[in-house]
């Protein structure tokens, strides 16, 4: 459905992890900046969601984006960006390796497994008793 809203998870993919960090942390700032810029532009709900996850993630290059637009180069479409599927497959791929792979090591960490072992085998290979 035209200009309908999207959750959280829609601004994790589209504009990464600030955005959704400060939609999570902070709903009631994020809605109200959403609103503010749909009375603005004068635009649909989607489309102020977009804008605000790209302020959020790069205030610059946002601003500067929406200057070359005054100035007639393209509209870019934020609403939309990076849901492409195959966009969408590969960003959650990606995402849960990366999240695989900190947990795995956090685990590490606190059971003193990876980091101990590590830490052990580097002394000895420096002492030449490898």
């Amino acid at each position: 459905m035209d200009g309908s809203s999207y959750g959280p998870i829609g601004s994790l993919y589209r504009a990464g992890p600030k955005p959704f960090l400060q939609r999570i942390t902070n709903p009631d700032i994020y809605d109200q900046a959403v609103l503010k810029y749909m009375a603005q532009d004068k635009c649909d709900r989607k489309e102020a969601q977009g804008n605000m996850d790209a302020y959020l993630d790069n205030p610059q290059d946002w601003a500067y984006q929406k200057t070359c637009e005054k100035n007639g180069a393209y509209k870019k479409d934020y609403a939309n960006a990076n849901m492409e599927p195959k966009q969408v497959a590969l960003t959650t791929i990606w995402g849960v390796g990366v999240v695989y792979f900190i947990g795995n090591l956090v685990y590490n960490s606190f059971t003193g497994g990876m980091m101990s072992d590590s830490f052990q085998r580097t002394m000895e290979l420096l002492n030449g008793s490898a």
